[in-house]
């Protein structure tokens, strides 16, 4: 670490400051018997929360797959984007216009845009709370003690918006002994982070936690026109919980968390050119070179408040979470990297931003509140385990965006434009008045939406089959109202206009599953599931298709299970077959001519089938194995444009046919020095396309992550771990989004091979 670094990442750490001061009269616990951490014989329990209970991973009848704290440091996990190739079947692209922003797919279920006047498929939870926006989920997330990846529709205790899945995000919880960790963290590309973590027992009831992560990061990719590198970072994460135990009976817990990110957005360079004019820009390769005019930052700010109340009356348990959320984002993006970079400045602009291509501004603001009621516990001496509750959300948005297409002003160049009078114009004036006119595309979206529901899953083991069998009903009844007015000055004949829409839905969905144990050590399950999602209106929209929206999606799955551990528990497998039925599925269809433009549609129908397996294997003393396997065959069985059944000519997007993760572990006990931990991480996923048609597309993609730690080295009352850390060791070339704009094929590249020093001192 520089000096400099390490003062630098002192300065912004004053909450390493304050805690430190309260050191000396905290409880604070130091590791007892390290050792016992690398003997080996076992694997340990996984504990998850994905019905709403704490229960094992292995008692739990749905395709889960979940990272505890260790796990996330281990891969230099800072946001959920750093587990996109991690887990098969499962893919977190960063949103073309801003990669502070994410659209997750699990088993091929999804969205591609991101928009205040539309859900997402999978829904995101932090600590129980629903996050009704993806933008933002790229920053930093301060103290997470796990992530936990649903895979299939949650239509009964998740419901909204859940028809792909559910990813839980676990922060954690104050405890009654006192801690405190410091990690300073330094890297290549000028990287440097700290996180300073402390939990303090105020009095033998109430208990509080703080964490603080700040972090920079130059950009990877030089700019050489004016701004910053391309891909800078300047991040701030804060999280800090309260929690009250006045007896045994009740908890109350107060969290805040406040996220922000001042970045520069990654470059669009133009990959492919179909059209026979651009060739020479088309390079096909990550350039570390490259340009725009004016490249300016994107700022983004999220902050929550989180009520929780829990009373426990011998086992059931009455729950309120209430929540409310923030977020504001003004971003910037520049499509024309490769335009102004190798052209030469051949290429002229013609638009009042300066681009040579495309550029956008944009600015989002979203407000959130929701009150979840749950009831939780246990009948008939056990055998009857219910959860139910009551769900209310409400939330208020707007997005304001104008994009400057200089593309289409230099498609009008070849028309003669100059006739006054309007009805003098032929064919080829009103096509280049259209054009022209076209090029500068502003609009201002304001949106309010309420979601109300009511759920309960029931869970029954009979006497009959010596217990082995427990029966779960789940039910959810949900009743959504979106309403949006959008102003827009392509609206009209190009004077501009506004309309307004508004729809409302309803929804029972059902669930039935049987989970049935082979013996101690192996169970299976068979699952039925319903999903749904909520219609909307697309801010990309035309006057007319924005004004009808599009209706609710629903989906239908069938899934089996087996989960196991064998060998004495020395190797865990988990596995599932799915197969889903689709009906109104909401497609988002872009213009090829003006990429700006795009209309959802409720296209039809779609078939989609698939496995995937999950194993942890300890090979002898010191080693652990874990393999994942995912396979997805998806294809539209009715695409239905304009009147036609296009389906034979769309694919589904964001959907590799098959992805495999492999990753092999080494952990030694030395004694007085520690233990040490060394880790090699293989993911791959297959090709996969970017939209339902296009030449937009990434091959095949295997990235080899790695790292080595010195652990648990005895240091006064503390311990240290010291742990170096490499990404894409291989400097692999890979796409991480890409669209196709008329033959145009524009895409921003994967981060090159990186590498950092990460020490913790914790006590």
């Amino acid at each position: 670490m520089s000096q400099n670094n390490f003062h630098r990442t002192l300065i912004k750490s004053p909450l390493a400051v304050a805690i430190a001061g309260l050191l000396p009269i905290t409880g604070i616990q130091a590791q007892e018997n390290p050792e016992q951490s690398y003997a080996g014989q076992t694997l340990e329990e996984v504990t998850v929360t994905a019905q709403k209970r704490e229960e094992s991973l292995q008692d739990a009848p749905i395709s889960i797959i979940a990272f505890n704290n260790e796990k996330l440091e281990k891969m230099g996990v800072t946001d959920i984007v750093d587990i996109q190739n991690a887990v098969p079947n499962v893919t977190f692209s960063p949103f073309f216009q801003n990669k502070n922003s994410v659209s997750p797919y699990i088993r091929g279920v999804g969205n591609a845009d991101i928009q205040v006047t539309k859900d997402p498929a999978v829904g995101v939870y932090l600590d129980g709370v629903y996050l009704g926006r993806s933008a933002g989920l790229a920053l930093d997330v301060a103290d997470l003690e796990r992530i936990e990846i649903l895979r299939g529709p949650q239509g009964t205790l998740y419901g909204r918006n859940s028809t792909g899945g559910a990813v839980n995000l676990t922060s954690v919880k104050p405890q009654a002994e006192g801690s405190f960790a410091q990690t300073l963290s330094v890297g290549d590309k000028g990287y440097w982070r700290s996180v300073t973590k402390g939990n303090y027992a105020i009095s033998d009831e109430l208990f509080v936690r703080a964490a603080y992560a700040t972090s920079e990061k130059d950009g990877w990719i030089e700019n050489t026109g004016g701004g910053n590198d391309f891909g800078a970072d300047d991040k701030d994460a804060l999280r800090v919980a309260l929690a009250w135990q006045p007896n045994d009976d009740w908890t109350i817990d107060y969290t805040y968390d406040q996220s922000s990110n001042t970045s520069t957005q990654l470059p669009y360079q133009l990959i492919e050119d179909h059209t026979g004019s651009l060739g020479f820009i088309a390079t096909g390769k990550r350039l570390d070179t490259l340009s725009v005019n004016n490249l300016r930052d994107t700022q983004v700010d999220v902050s929550g408040h989180g009520l929780t109340i829990a009373w426990d009356n011998d086992g059931h348990i009455i729950k309120s979470i209430t929540a409310s959320r923030e977020l504001e984002e003004d971003g910037y993006q520049d499509y024309s990297a490769s335009w102004h970079h190798l052209g030469g400045g051949a290429i002229p602009s013609l638009v009042g931003s300066g681009a040579e291509y495309l550029d956008t501004d944009f600015d989002k603001q979203q407000e959130q509140f929701s009150q979840e009621f749950q009831f939780i516990g246990d009948l008939l001496d056990g055998r009857l385990q219910y959860t139910s509750g009551l769900y209310y959300f409400r939330e208020e948005g707007s997005e304001n965006q104008i994009t400057y297409l200089n593309a289409l002003r230099l498609a009008s160049l070849g028309f003669d434009a100059t006739p006054s009078v309007l009805d003098s114009f032929t064919q080829a004036d009103f096509t280049a008045w259209a054009l022209w006119s076209s090029a500068e595309d502003a609009y201002a979206v304001d949106v309010e939406s309420e979601s109300k529901a009511i759920y309960g899953q029931y869970a029954y083991t009979p006497q009959l089959f010596d217990d082995d069998l427990t029966v779960t009903l789940g039910l959810r009844y949900t009743e959504d109202r979106r309403e949006a007015s959008k102003a827009s000055n392509l609206y009209n004949g190009f004077a501009g206009g506004a309309v307004y829409g508004e729809r409302e839905s309803d929804n029972f969905s059902k669930s039935l599953t049987f989970d049935y144990a082979l013996n101690e050590d192996a169970n299976v399950y068979a699952k039925y599931a319903e999903g749904y999602r909520a219609g909307g209106f697309n801010a990309r929209g035309s006057q007319a298709n924005f004004a009808n929206g599009f209706d609710p999606e629903e989906m239908t799955s069938f899934e089996l299970g087996f989960k196991s551990e064998l060998l004495d528990r020395r190797m865990r497998l988990n596995a599932a077959l799915f197969n889903y039925s689709y009906e109104n599925l909401q497609v988002d269809q872009s213009d090829p001519v003006n990429i700006t433009q795009t209309d959802t549609l409720n296209a039809g129908e779609a078939s989609y089938m698939g496995f995937e397996a999950d194993l942890t294997a300890l090979l002898g003393e010191h080693f652990k194995l874990t393999a994942s396997y995912g396979y997805v065959d998806a294809e539209y069985d009715e695409y239905i444009q304009d009147g036609e059944d296009v389906a034979d000519d769309r694919r589904i997007a964001f959907t590799p046919e098959h992805s495999y993760s492999i990753g092999l572990d080494y952990d030694t006990y030395l004694g007085e020095l520690g233990a040490l931990n060394a880790n090699l991480t293989y993911n791959w996923q297959d090709q996969q396309w970017f939209s339902s048609r296009g030449a937009a597309t990434r091959e095949a993609t295997g990235l080899l992550n790695g790292s080595v730690s010195l652990q648990d080295v005895a240091v006064g009352a503390g311990y240290l771990r010291t742990t170096l850390w490499a990404h894409n060791l291989l400097d692999e070339e890979y796409i991480l989004n890409s669209f196709d704009a008329g033959g145009l094929v524009l895409g921003v590249f994967g981060e090159e091979r990186s590498f950092g020093l990460d020490v913790t001192l914790s006590f």
